[in-house]
């Protein structure tokens, strides 16, 4: 009879751990594959798992744009210095490990020296360089003087002024230097009334901040003909016209031709 009972409490000990196994792994699959697992602490979201991989994306773009931008500045180094610029295939070599020794990483940074070398001396040439003597094809046109005033500010062809400043009295009138046709007149809150002639040689005329502009789009006017008056338009509050020349749209400076 005691053998029996010691039988029967072995059975209940293989029925106990069946049931606690099977407990578990139903619990596991539970956890595993339904929204539960997100209960769990320290289990990412779904939200949490969409921005690590679109910050994944962002990185392996970044690095490609890095990457790109440096085989460009190798590549410009390489044609400063007279050698022959580099394949975008090589990139991959790049990337596979094959990357420049000591000696020729030295080298290039003597280049990069010598190249922003230059560009600083071009720069400090084209700063201190004379303004363009007169041009051939003007010189045989007769300006008219725009009107009397006083030169406030030159041309400056290196700086931010390729026009010059002409200061009078409110209501001056303003006159066509040359005969030509009226091609814009128009007002904006920088420059105020702006009024622009075609002349003939490719040459156009442009006068800014101008109190009130005299005549429309597609009108012809001879040189001396009232265009617009003196004002105080735009972002500038002194009464002033600020006169462009543009000979085949480069700038040209206005008293080489004209006396104010």
């Amino acid at each position: 009879m005691a053998k029996k009972e010691r039988k029967l409490d072995r059975h209940q000990v293989v029925s106990l751990a069946v049931g606690a196994l099977v407990v578990m792994l139903l619990s596991y699959l539970l956890i595993a594959h339904t929204p539960l697992r997100r209960t769990i602490p320290g289990y990412p979201s779904r939200e949490t798992q969409q921005a690590a991989i679109e910050n994944y994306q962002k990185i392996d773009s970044l690095e490609k744009v890095i990457d790109l931008w440096a085989f460009q500045v190798a590549n410009i180094q390489r044609i400063a210095t007279g050698r022959e610029p580099l394949p975008i295939d090589s990139m991959r070599l790049e990337k596979a490990g094959t990357l420049p020794d000591e000696a020729e990483r030295a080298a290039q940074a003597a280049s990069d020296s010598l190249l922003r070398a230059q560009v600083a001396q071009l720069d400090s040439a084209l700063a201190s360089a004379p303004a363009p003597g007169r041009i051939e094809a003007l010189d045989n046109l007769r300006f008219t003087r725009p009107l009397k005033g006083t030169v406030k500010e030159a041309f400056s062809r290196t700086g931010s002024h390729p026009y010059i400043e002409v200061t009078a009295p409110t209501h001056t009138q303003v006159s066509a230097i040359l005969d030509g046709i009226i091609v814009s007149a128009e007002w904006n809150e920088i420059e105020g009334c702006t009024l622009k002639m075609q002349h003939d040689n490719d040459l156009t005329s442009l006068y800014r901040h101008a109190g009130k502009l005299l005549k429309t789009v597609g009108e012809r006017v001879k040189a001396g003909t009232p265009i617009a008056t003196v004002g105080e338009t735009g972002e500038l509050s002194e009464a002033h016209i600020l006169l462009e020349l543009r000979y085949k749209n480069q700038p040209v400076d206005p008293a080489l031709y004209i006396t104010f």
